[in-house]
C-alpha cells in the first residue's frame, strides 16, 4: 500500500512536483549528499532520545518499514489503556500515515508532541506568528507537519480530544551537568530512532534538559480550519487530497514553477550526478510547463544569476541570458567597486560573450591591497553548535569553537603555515584556550589579518559573550584582543573602536573582482578552482611539491602537490584531500565506528568533532581523524593565500 506519511507531506508542502520525485530513484536529491543536513540528522535523534526521558516507560511501536496496518493496529491496542505513553504512534486514515514522535493519553485527552531539534527562546513572544498575523516563513513547515499528525489522527479517532505540542530546544535554557550530548551515543549498527544508547537516567535528564513545551494547538486548529491555507488558492484538506492522489498515482503535480524554490531546487543537478545516471527534477518541469528542449538546458539562464530575483522574468518567459537588457537590471554603477547589479549585469555579459576573463576593478583594488600591512595573516575556523550541549552552562545551539588554521605571507612572497589549534578532547569547552591561542598567533606583530566571509567576525563575538559571562582568569585581556580585530554588532552596547579590524576577503571578491567560472558563487569552494584554472601563476606554483616552492606546511610532507591538472583543467584541490584512514588495515577498518571516510567540507567538520565527544573510538582511530581535520583546515587557509596571490598578479 502506498501512502501519504508525514515526511512525505512535508516534501508536498514545499512543492507539489516534488512529490513526483522522491518517489523515483531516478531522481537525484542532492540534499542527500549534504554533510552539513546529516549532522543535524544525528543532533535530532539524540534530542529525541532525550525527549523521550521526560515521557518515561512508553511503548515503542515496532513494526517493519512499510507495514502501517500492523503499526496502526498496535497503537490502537495501546490507546484502549486509560493511561498511556507511545512512542512513535501509527495512524492510518484512508491512504494518509502518520506517525508521533510522542503520544500521552490520559482519559479522554490525548497530546501529540512533535520533537523538534530546532531551537527556540521561551522568552520571547510571537514566535510562530509575526507582526502582519501570518505564520512566519521558517516555522510554515512544521506547524504543518504537526497539523497533518492532528488531522489524521483526529479522523481515525474522533471522540478523543487532540491537543498539538512541539518539545523543542530552548535557547534560554542552559546544561546543568557536562557532557549531556555525550549521554546519548548513536548506534553504529540497528535502528537510530530505537536503539540511541543512553548513559543517563530520566530523573537526572529532567533536571537537566534543555527542551521546552510549546503548546500549538490554536494555531494548528486554525491551519485546519483554513486560517492559514496551504497555498493562495488551496485550502489545507484540498491540498491533503491534492497530494495523496498524486503520490499513489505516482503523477506529476504540474505545480507553477517559481523562480526562487526553482534555484535552490534539491532535484536540480549537476553534471557528475547526470553521468551517474540520475535525471533532474528541475530540467523535468521546464520541460513540460515551459517547453524546454535538451539544446535550451545547455543555454545560459537567469537561475545562475548571483543573488538575483527573476520571478518577473520567469512570468515573462524570458528565462535564458541572451533574452535579457541591462535595463531588467537597472544597474547603479559605483565608483571604484562593483555594485550588485552592476556585477550581475558584468556576469550576464561575460557569460553571453563566451569571455573567461575575469572582470577587475584594478584601481580601486590595488588601492585596497596597498593599505595592507606585511606580514599578512589568513585565519580559518571550523566550529560546532549542537541541540544538546557538550558542556555544564552553554546553551543549545551555542557556538563552539573548536579548531584554527593561520598562514602568514611575508613582503619577500615567504608563505609559512605559522601555527594550527585543535581542541576536540571529550567534554573540555574548548572556546577560551581557542582565542588565547589565537592571541598568541596574532599577537607578535600588526600585519592584517583576513577572513573569508562573516564567520570568524561572529565566533569571536559570541566567545566575547561567553568570556564577559564568566570568571575565566584572562577573560579581561581575552575581549581586549577580541575587540581589536573584530567589528561590533548592531546588538552590542559598547560599540568599540576596532584598531586592527579583519579584512573580509569574500568581500573584496565581491567588491572588485569577477571569475566567470564561479558561475555567479562566492563561496570559497568556488572561487578557489576558479582562480586556479585561471591563473598560470598559480598553476605553475602549486603543481609543483612543497619542497621547491617557498611555502611551509605543518601537515602535508614536502612531496605533497597541491594541485594536479587532468584534461586541461585544475582538479579542485578539496577533492585530492586524502582519506581519513590510509594506514589502517581492512581488518582494522571493519572494526571503526566513527561512520566518516574523508572531511573535505565544514559539515564533515562539525560532524568529526561531534564524534570526537560521542563515540567511543581507539585512540588510533581519533588521531586519524584529528590529522584530517588538521589537513581540511591548513587547506581553508592556504586557499585565501591563493586568493590573495592571485589579485597580486592582477595590479
Amino acid at each position: 500500500m502506498k501512502v501519504l506519511s508525514k515526511s512525505r507531506f512535508k516534501i508536498g508542502l514545499s512543492c507539489p512536483n516534488k512529490l513526483f520525485f522522491s518517489g523515483n530513484k531516478s531522481y537525484k536529491n542532492k540534499e542527500d549528499d549534504n554533510t552539513f543536513l546529516a549532522s543535524l540528522a544525528e543532533g535530532g535523534f539524540q534530542v529525541e532520545a532525550l525527549a523521550r526521558l521526560s515521557y518515561p516507560g512508553g511503548h515503542f511501536i515496532d513494526a517493519p518499514y512499510g507495514a502501517y496496518q500492523k503499526a496502526y493496529n498496535q497503537t490502537l491496542e495501546l490507546l484502549k489503556l486509560d493511561e498511556v505513553v507511545i512512542y512513535e504512534a501509527a495512524f492510518l486514515y484512508d491512504g494518509l500515515f502518520v506517525m508521533t514522535d510522542i503520544l500521552e493519553k490520559k482519559g479522554n485527552q490525548v497530546r501529540l508532541i512533535e520533537v523538534k531539534a530546532k531551537s527556540f527562546d521561551s522568552t520571547q513572544a510571537n514566535t510562530f506568528i509575526g507582526t502582519r498575523g501570518d505564520i512566519r516563513s521558517g516555522w510554515r513547515p512544521y506547524l504543518f507537519d504537526i497539523a497533518f499528525q492532528r488531522y489524521v489522527a483526529k479522523k481515525c479517532i474522533p471522540e478523543l480530544h487532540f491537543e498539538a505540542f512541539f518539545l523543542m530546544a530552548d535557547k534560554s535554557k542552559v546544561a546543568t551537568i557536562d557532557d549531556l550530548n555525550q549521554m546519548f551515543r548513536l548506534p553504529v549498527n540497528g535502528d537510530i530512532r530505537k536503539d540511541v544508547e543512553v548513559l543517563i537516567s530520566p530523573e537526572e535528564a529532567q533536571k537537566t534538559s534543555v527542551l521546552s513545551e510549546v503548546n500549538v494547538t490554536e494555531i494548528v486548529d486554525l491551519i485546519i480550519k483554513d486560517k492559514y491555507k496551504y497555498s493562495e488558492n488551496l485550502s489545507f484538506s484540498q491540498a491533503i487530497v491534492l497530494l495523496k492522489n498524486n503520490y499513489q498515482n505516482n503523477s506529476y503535480s504540474n505545480w507553477p514553477t517559481n523562480y526562487s524554490k526553482c534555484k535552490s531546487c534539491e532535484f536540480k543537478i549537476g553534471l557528475d550526478q547526470k553521468k551517474a545516471g540520475f535525471k533532474s527534477g528541475f530540467e523535468y518541469c521546464f520541460s513540460k510547463q515551459h517547453n524546454w528542449t535538451e539544446t535550451d538546458f545547455n543555454l545560459p539562464n537567469v537561475f545562475e544569476i548571483w543573488n538575483f530575483r527573476g520571478q518577473k522574468l520567469l512570468e515573462e518567459n524570458r528565462l535564458f541570458l541572451h533574452q535579457l537588457n541591462q535595463e531588467d537590471f537597472k544597474v547603479v554603477e559605483e565608483p571604484n567597486a562593483m555594485s550588485s547589479r552592476e556585477r550581475r549585469w558584468i556576469q550576464v555579459e561575460k557569460t553571453l560573450e563566451t569571455n573567461p576573463a575575469p572582470y577587475v576593478e584594478k584601481t580601486a583594488l590595488k588601492e585596497e591591497m596597498d593599505s595592507w600591512t606585511f606580514p599578512l595573516h589568513f585565519i580559518d575556523f571550523e566550529t560546532s553548535a549542537v541541540a544538546l550541549p557538550f558542556n555544564k552552562g552553554r546553551h543549545p545551539y551555542e557556538q563552539v569553537a573548536f579548531q584554527f588554521s593561520h598562514h602568514m605571507c611575508h613582503a619577500d612572497g615567504t608563505i609559512k603555515h605559522a601555527s594550527e589549534y585543535i581542541n576536540a578532547n571529550p567534554g573540555e569547552f574548548p572556546n577560551f584556550k581557542f582565542v588565547a591561542a589565537l592571541k598568541k598567533s596574532l599577537d607578535n606583530d600588526q600585519g592584517t589579518i583576513f577572513r573569508f566571509a562573516t564567520h570568524e567576525n561572529s565566533i569571536l563575538n559570541a566567545i566575547k559573550d561567553q568570556l564577559n559571562d564568566s570568571d575565566y582568569p584572562e577573560k579581561d585581556e581575552l575581549i581586549r584582543f577580541i575587540k581589536t580585530i573584530t567589528t561590533p554588532r548592531s546588538k552590542d552596547l559598547d560599540h568599540w573602536i576596532t584598531k586592527r579590524p579583519m579584512v573580509d576577503l569574500r568581500l573584496i571578491i565581491l567588491d572588485y573582482y569577477y571569475n566567470p567560472l564561479t558561475k555567479g558563487s562566492n563561496s570559497i569552494k568556488a572561487v578557489l578552482p576558479a582562480i586556479l584554472n585561471t591563473c598560470d601563476f598559480l598553476k605553475n606554483k602549486y603543481s609543483k611539491p612543497i619542497s621547491e616552492i617557498n611555502l611551509t606546511s605543518i601537515n602535508f610532507d614536502e612531496k605533497h602537490l597541491w594541485i594536479q591538472i587532468k584534461d586541461q583543467k585544475v582538479i579542485n584541490p578539496y577533492k585530492l584531500l586524502p582519506p581519513i584512514f590510509t594506514e589502517f588495515s581492512k581488518e582494522e577498518l571493519e572494526h571503526f565506528i566513527s561512520g566518516l571516510d574523508t572531511i573535505s567540507d565544514g559539515g564533515a567538520a562539525l560532524t568529526a568533532y561531534s564524534k570526537l565527544q560521542f563515540v567511543d573510538m581507539s585512540i588510533k582511530e581519533r588521531d586519524s581523524i584529528k590529522k584530517s581535520l588538521f589537513k581540511y583546515c591548513e587547506l581553508d587557509t592556504l586557499a585565501m593565500v591563493m586568493i590573495y596571490e592571485h589579485l597580486k598578479t592582477l595590479v
